[in-house]
């Protein structure tokens, strides 16, 4: 006579692997979105100097002009969801395994949260001021070229506080490998929370996996404040017995974006194999030029101190522009599948 063998279920479930955010510590939480899907930022131009005139009839501080500003405007995109249901018929036939509550929670951590880290990165790489598109690092180069990227920014008076070293984790092994690493800061020491691995020059070291960066980016230096992060919501929640439904109903909405502030440009700085190279420009009398060593590129240019990479006024570049005395020229150069590059910027004299 066969035997009727008993199906037994664990009481556990067998998660998947898990990683917390990695960019939340460093978001940008200033900017308020509630009430609205967009605001507009305003940066003010700064006054011009000049020397004061004692002898002068009229104003001795120069003339005078009303102080300009440029605008931002911020569109939140990212409107994103899941749910799911658990019978009660299934669960009781698996010993009430799965909990409605516990697989909200789980889906957030193994779903949401590398689809929100991986957007921001995406978001502040394009969006970098800074960029650098050269050779793979090796263990002998990566210092220096992290280093020379943390020198870049503070050339352009971006505060040493509040930046944060993200690495690819291949990057990672270089930088425990390089020599002239040894006996700076802490990098080394065992990992402690958010995946800080270290300090290197002043700067929290944190290790990512590879794919969370676009394709080719070594490394991203970036400045908290240069960012606007917004999570304007985040809904989890379970609903009891639905009507045409016995069981439960997980539900999950959060609505997310991520911007790189126009006034705040400088405070990121991205080192890609796989980017545009930043535009040359040259100016010879009243004609500003325009040149990208990578093939095929598009440059976008602005002549009114705005972000070519955002502005409304931004424009292809095809030819020689006309500049008045003391105009500045910015241009910034993209290519599909590709990193953008970061922003060049001259003055007519």
């Amino acid at each position: 006579m066969a035997l009727n063998y008993t199906t037994k279920y664990s009481p556990l479930i067998a998660d998947r692997f898990k990683q917390q955010s990695f960019t939340e510590k460093y978001a940008g939480g200033k900017y308020d979105f509630d009430g609205a899907q967009s605001i507009v930022v305003y940066t003010v131009d700064k006054a011009q100097l000049g020397d004061y005139n004692r002898a002068a009839a009229g104003s001795r501080f120069g003339a005078v002009s009303e102080l300009g500003d440029t605008k931002q405007i911020l569109t939140m995109t990212q409107d994103k969801s899941f749910t799911f249901s658990i019978d009660h018929g299934n669960s009781a036939d698996q010993v009430n395994v799965k909990h409605c509550n516990e697989q909200l929670k789980s889906n957030w951590d193994e779903v949401c949260t590398p689809i929100i880290d991986t957007y921001r990165f995406k978001k502040w790489c394009d969006g970098a001021g800074l960029t650098k598109t050269g050779a793979a690092l090796t263990k002998e180069s990566v210092a220096e070229a992290i280093m020379s990227a943390s020198a870049a920014m503070s050339n352009l008076l971006v505060p040493r506080a509040n930046r944060v070293i993200f690495v690819s984790e291949s990057v990672y092994i270089l930088t425990k490998l390089s020599s002239e690493v040894v006996g700076i800061d802490t990098l080394g020491k065992e990992a402690i929370q958010n995946g800080v691995i270290g300090r290197l020059d002043g700067m929290d070291v944190v290790a990512v996996p590879d794919v969370y960066l676009p394709e080719g980016v070594a490394f991203l230096i970036k400045h908290k404040d240069a960012t606007a992060d917004p999570m304007k919501l985040k809904t989890m929640r379970v609903q009891k017995n639905p009507v045409g439904i016995d069981g439960d109903v997980g539900e999950c909405r959060f609505y997310h974006d991520s911007f790189v502030l126009d006034s705040k440009v400088e405070g990121i700085f991205a080192y890609s194999t796989n980017g545009a190279v930043s535009p040359v420009i040259t100016i010879a009398g009243a004609n500003a030029t325009v040149t990208s060593t990578t093939s095929g590129a598009v440059i976008r240019y602005t002549t009114d101190g705005s972000n070519p990479k955002t502005s409304e006024s931004a424009q292809v570049y095809s030819s020689a522009v006309a500049l008045t005395s003391g105009q500045t020229i910015r241009a910034y150069a993209s290519k599909a599948g590709i990193l953008n590059s970061g922003i060049t910027a001259a003055k007519r004299a």
